[in-house]
């Protein structure tokens, strides 16, 4: 049905380079945001329910990532950077095998991993590293790419084609809805051609294409919904899906900080494929008017689209959504430029040439080479340490909070942390309630006592609360303070934020109740 290349030696050559950029990668630290993922995936290990009994307000795929990443290799950063690199080595792959005929030259074509898998790596630090912008790439190029495959057929193939892309697409809503737009873009871009191109019937073929995805996309959908409401939990994923979000957005104003440094992160790591993605996109799609071309520069117009619907935030990573089309692009453009360069007066000058453009990724990669060699490649585990502090300043401060709770006299049992989530991964704790303590000023107004409620319910023996997240508590919802100096006394204060520890004196919080005392709650 569809004719699919071997790889060649060269293509051997650049999968082995992509496993070696990855491996320099595998002891980098856990940023907060993959602490926390590491978190709800262990606490799923556990047996409990995502959203039930450990909520967040992103779909389940990246918790998903993280389970199985842990199940299969151990939850902690090698773990999960292991079944990280094995994701892209096998998307390495697909790319190689799936855009031969993209390209003229068969050494150019053997580049394309190093110029999106590659580039994702080298450009990433701790917080961009297993990030679901960075993880969707995979099912969103197999949506395209099948989506793509399926305007060469007619009939069961093209059916089976739409049916795949439509099963990847779902995949991909279950890591994040918004990125539903992407994938319409994709399938109405082939709407658009076959009924203006073509000149197929319009109501025919939106049939045609739209009955397979739609079978494909509610499969992976129907397992997700029938898996919560096997445990009774479908008004929760109801309200995280589509109640929170819109209204989190709505009470979050817009960061120029973010967006800005954001933007120049984007920049100064990808420039060099905008540049060449440029030459592809004026030259293929302009005088050849390539199909896919047309794809891949769709894929990034909605895609900055989604980036700027998610104006509250506009965090670095959400760019990695374009690592993928922008690196196709700019091998298309290295393609479109190696006859030119071979033909320069001196091979040296074409080397030379290349060698300039992407001379600013050679830094971080060195950068990243030459600490994990000084440290004798963070095989152990103080060396590992010095490495990952390296790329994360606070790691050592947060493995000390930990260890501060980790003593032999210390009470056992879940704790909270109203802060950064490397603690539970330090001590080898969970959390002791289902609302997180990380990134509390996304919370709505009913969410503070709910969690108060399971405070006082769960009883941790300890409470950490950093500096950042006690003024938004202090801003939001002052009677958690109040409730946590009333049941718990300070244990330890530092420039870090203040551990506290119950108070098992006098009047123990498993005798007060919540009706005794002056707080009262409204749901």
């Amino acid at each position: 049905m569809i004719s699919i290349p071997k790889l060649n030696r060269i293509d051997f050559l650049v999968l082995i380079v992509i496993v070696i950029i990855g491996l320099v990668h595998l002891p980098f630290p856990f940023d907060g945001d993959q602490a926390f993922f590491r978190l709800g995936a262990l606490e799923m290990h556990q047996g409990k329910v995502l959203y039930r009994d450990f909520w967040d307000v992103k779909q389940p795929g990246i918790f998903y990532f993280y389970f199985l990443a842990g199940t299969l290799f151990g939850f902690n950063e090698i773990g999960i950077h292991v079944f990280e690199l094995i994701y892209m080595v096998f998307f390495s792959i697909i790319l190689l095998l799936t855009l031969k005929s993209y390209f003229q030259h068969r050494i150019i074509a053997s580049l394309v991993p190093l110029l999106t898998v590659g580039v994702y790596y080298i450009v990433s630090g701790a917080w961009h590293l297993t990030q679901v912008e960075a993880l969707v790439g995979f099912p969103l190029f197999l949506c395209l790419w099948l989506t793509y495959q399926s305007l060469k057929y007619q009939g069961k193939q093209r059916f089976f084609l739409l049916l795949l892309s439509g099963l990847f697409g779902g995949i991909v809503l279950i890591f994040k809805l918004i990125f539903l737009l992407i994938l319409l873009s994709f399938w109405l871009t082939i709407l658009i051609h076959s009924v203006l191109i073509k000149r197929q019937n319009f109501l025919k073929v939106f049939i045609e294409i739209s009955l397979p995805i739609f079978i494909g996309i509610i499969f992976p959908l129907l397992v997700v919904v029938s898996y919560f409401a096997w445990f009774n939990s479908i008004s929760i994923l109801y309200e995280t899906f589509f109640l929170y979000p819109p209204r989190i957005v709505a009470n979050s104003a817009f960061d120029q900080s973010n967006f800005i440094s954001a933007i120049q992160w984007f920049l100064g790591g990808f420039y060099p494929l905008v540049l060449l993605a440029i030459v592809a996109v004026n030259v293929s799609l302009r005088k050849s008017k390539n199909i896919l071309t047309l794809l891949l520069v769709v894929w990034c117009v909605f895609a900055l689209g989604v980036i700027f619907l998610q104006s509250a935030a506009f965090w670095e990573y959400h760019y990695l959504l374009l690592f993928v089309p922008l690196g196709i692009l700019a091998t298309k453009g290295l393609d479109i430029l190696w006859q030119p360069l071979k033909e320069l007066r001196s091979p040296i000058i074409t080397i030379a040439l290349i060698f300039l453009l992407f001379l600013p990724l050679s830094y971080p990669l060195t950068r990243k080479s030459v600490i994990l060699v000084r440290n004798n490649f963070a095989l152990a585990e103080d060396t590992r340490l010095k490495y990952q502090s390296s790329f994360r300043a606070k790691y050592p401060l947060l493995r000390s909070e930990a260890e501060f709770i980790s003593q032999p006299v210390s009470i056992s049992g879940d704790i909270y942390v109203a802060g950064d989530p490397s603690i539970y991964y330090f001590s080898s704790r969970t959390q002791a309630t289902s609302l997180r303590g990380w990134a509390l000023e996304y919370f709505l107004p009913e969410q503070w006592p709910k969690l108060l409620e399971q405070l006082d319910l769960s009883k941790p023996p300890y409470i950490f609360i950093d500096d950042i997240q006690g003024a938004v508590i202090k801003e939001n919802f002052p009677k958690m303070l109040e409730f946590i100096q009333q049941r718990y006394r300070i244990l330890r204060q530092n420039s870090n934020g203040i551990w506290y520890i119950i108070n098992l004196t006098g009047k123990s919080s498993t005798t007060r109740t919540l009706e005794s005392s002056s707080f009262t709650f409204r749901y």
